[in-house]
């Protein structure tokens, strides 16, 4: 037995049984009367393995078993059930039960008093305030205890014999009311998460204080309110603190590290109502890895100071009311991965000194007052996944080089003064292999805006960075005032991880002066989803390759010049979304595949188009062309046939002429 995979033995006898993913599809309460009278088992681990029945008190427990894992299963049961469970087990010291479907009405009405140190009752369908009052009336010696994720409801209730309590998290509830002072009994905390929830409150970080070990404290995507107090600088351990997604107003305190001791990692603020300039004393964070500042009310300029931030990996900034340069400085933060300064008034050109942030997976400055040319440097960062550049004054060519990136992905550089030719080049890209692409999962989300006569809003595909936002407060941008947004799309940048062959998914080019054909060596892209080229002045005929794009989502070809036949390989493609109109494309629309499906408006004003969803290309209904097209067709066949009557007349002529010489 010692020899299965997931046992390990000690002495010959089974100390630990650890399976995962494998479908016992067995009750619990029969598992466990085989497995845990196990005399010497120590650890067991039964994750992800279907197991059915409710959590109950087992007859018989060895005294070994310090650690056990049940968690993603399909489990029921209550709090007081699985109290009784850690009871009967009396050196357990670690219970998961996470991600099962516990939470049905208690019916005793008080628990054991918990010796374990661990329980992680996460991802389970606990609704009852009362669950949660018996839990800390009886916290015992419990050093962890996670209850993220579930469906509890009410305030928090007084927590009494905490002292040795160091991880709550309590994120993902409905609970409401205030914060709850008397949490500054817990003194050993050192993580608290109370984070999407419905408080409704200041923060007492003068209660904070008495926790001097704290490290981690989470209290986004809530309805705090106050502000940011000068004392919240005396928390010196604090390493992470995230107040995202609320309704702080008032300025960011320039005590906030001034002393310069401060172990502060991780600031996120972004999402509320903070106004005033980005302290200086912010660079005297010398540990921080991010900051996130961005979706306030922020004015001034971005502070040379950020520059000496040498951990610095991630600057958020993104709709505040910033403005002069992106300051030259920026360009010593060799850690930096995430640059992000969009819907704000900056000025200027792109720092040349950027090149020498390798490290960079990320640069989106859209919607800014930025001007200059776009840089050809750009391919050298050999780890840059997006390059966002919308909405600005860019002018001159689009730099071939980036056809050299080796990991660009999404590529928007809409709504600027760009002309020449979109560069064949740029297809270079999609040869390239990846290895080791690290992109560190921040969620994005995509807003696609209708089909509006508004140039900012016509057919405007626009990527967010979005942690820590919440999604209604979309309606404070400016750009949602008078721009109708049909779609909110989320997803993550963790997805990129996934192939080792990344090619170009998401190109906008569109609402610039480029000329010139659409180069056929997009076809390469294979795995393009979105390709936008509104409103620019491209010509030439539609590319019979593009049809070969399998993953393609999205074309917009709307607003061009682009003559021609739309190719017969355009049945090919699954696009969702489309748009041809507004060119001098001729000829019948390819009645095969997805083309059938769309509305009139995708192929409206092109002249020579006919057939569904146009009308048919025969009688009265011909257009002008193709009505001259088919007079010269009739033209070339009767001229023919008065050549062939010629030709036969005069082949009977000479024939009689010869019949009449051998007569005589």
């Amino acid at each position: 037995m010692c020899r299965f995979q997931g046992i390990t033995c000690k002495h010959g006898h089974v100390s630990s049984l650890i399976i995962r993913g494998l479908p016992l599809r067995a009750n619990f309460s029969s598992v466990s009367a085989y497995i845990l009278p196990l005399a010497n088992l120590e650890t067991l681990t039964l994750h992800s393995t279907n197991l059915t029945g409710s959590i109950s008190r087992p007859a018989n427990c060895t005294m070994r078993l310090k650690e056990m894992d049940i968690s993603t299963n399909k489990l029921k049961g209550s709090v007081s059930d699985a109290a009784s469970l850690a009871d009967s087990c009396p050196s357990l010291q670690s219970l998961n039960l996470s991600d099962n479907s516990i939470g049905r009405a208690i019916y005793n009405s008080s628990l054991v008093h918990l010796r374990l140190k661990m329980l992680d009752l996460s991802n389970n369908k606990i609704v009852i305030n009362r669950h949660l009052q018996l839990l800390f009336s009886n916290l015992g010696s419990l050093k962890y205890l996670d209850l993220s994720n579930n469906n509890i409801q009410g305030p928090i209730p007084k927590i009494t014999y905490c002292t040795s309590l160091e991880h709550l998290d309590l994120s993902t509830n409905q609970l409401i009311g205030t914060f709850p002072s008397d949490i500054k009994a817990c003194t050993s905390l050192i993580r608290l998460s109370l984070s999407n929830n419905n408080f409704t409150s200041e923060i007492p970080f003068l209660t904070l204080l008495a926790m001097s070990r704290l490290k981690h404290l989470d209290l986004a995507l809530n309805n705090f309110n106050g502000s940011l107090p000068k004392s919240i600088s005396n928390l010196t351990s604090l390493e992470l603190l995230d107040v995202s997604a609320n309704k702080l107003s008032s300025q960011i305190p320039d005590s906030l590290c001034a002393d310069g001791v401060s172990s502060l990692k991780l600031l996120y603020l972004q999402d509320n109502f903070l106004t005033g300039h980005i302290p200086n004393s912010l660079s005297n964070c010398t540990n921080l890895v991010s900051l996130d500042l961005s979706f306030n009310l922020l004015s001034g300029s971005v502070p040379s100071s950020l520059g000496s931030l040498s951990n610095l990996k991630y600057l958020i900034l993104w709709q505040n009311n910033l403005n002069g340069v992106i300051p030259d400085k920026l360009s010593s933060l060799s850690s930096l991965k995430n640059l992000v300064l969009d819907y704000n008034n900056l000025t200027g050109t792109i720092p040349d000194g950027l090149v020498n942030c390798t490290n960079l997976n990320w640069i989106s400055l859209a919607s800014n007052q930025l001007t200059g040319s776009v840089p050809s440097w750009i391919n050298q960062l050999d780890k840059l996944v997006l390059l966002i550049l919308r909405n600005n004054f860019f002018t001159g060519s689009i730099p071939p080089e980036l056809g050299d990136c080796k990991a660009l992905v999404y590529l928007v550089l809409s709504h600027n003064e760009l002309n020449g030719s979109i560069p064949p080049a740029l297809a270079k890209q999609s040869v390239k292999v990846v290895e080791d692409l690290v992109v560190n999962g921040w969620p994005i989300v995509t807003l696609a805006y209708s089909n509006n006569d508004n140039a900012q809003c016509h057919h405007a595909i626009i990527l967010l960075e979005f942690s820590g936002i919440q999604e209604n407060a979309l309606m404070r941008m400016p750009s949602t005032r008078y721009c109708n947004f049909l779609r909110v799309y989320r997803y993550s940048t963790v997805d990129l991880d996934r192939n080792s062959k990344l090619t170009m998914v998401f190109i906008d080019l569109s609402y610039n002066q480029l000329t010139g054909h659409i180069p056929t060596e997009i076809s390469a892209m294979q795995s393009l989803e979105v390709l936008n080229l509104d409103h620019n002045q491209l010509s030439g005929q539609l590319p019979q390759e593009l049809g070969g794009l399998t993953h393609l989502i999205v074309l917009y070809l709307s607003n061009n010049m682009l003559d021609g036949m739309i190719p017969s390989s355009f049945s090919k493609l699954s696009v969702s979304d489309l748009d041809l109109s507004n060119n001098q494309l001729s000829g019948p629309i390819p009645n095969l595949g997805s083309l059938a499906t769309f509305p009139e408006y995708v192929f409206a004003n092109n002249s020579g188009l006919c057939g569904l969803p146009l009308p048919p290309c025969n009688g009265r209904s011909l257009s002008k062309e193709n009505e001259l097209q088919q007079s010269s067709t009739n033209h070339e066949s009767s001229h023919g046939w008065w050549i062939a009557l010629v030709l036969l007349f005069t082949f009977f002529l000479i024939i009689g002429l010869v019949i009449g010489h051998f007569i005589k």
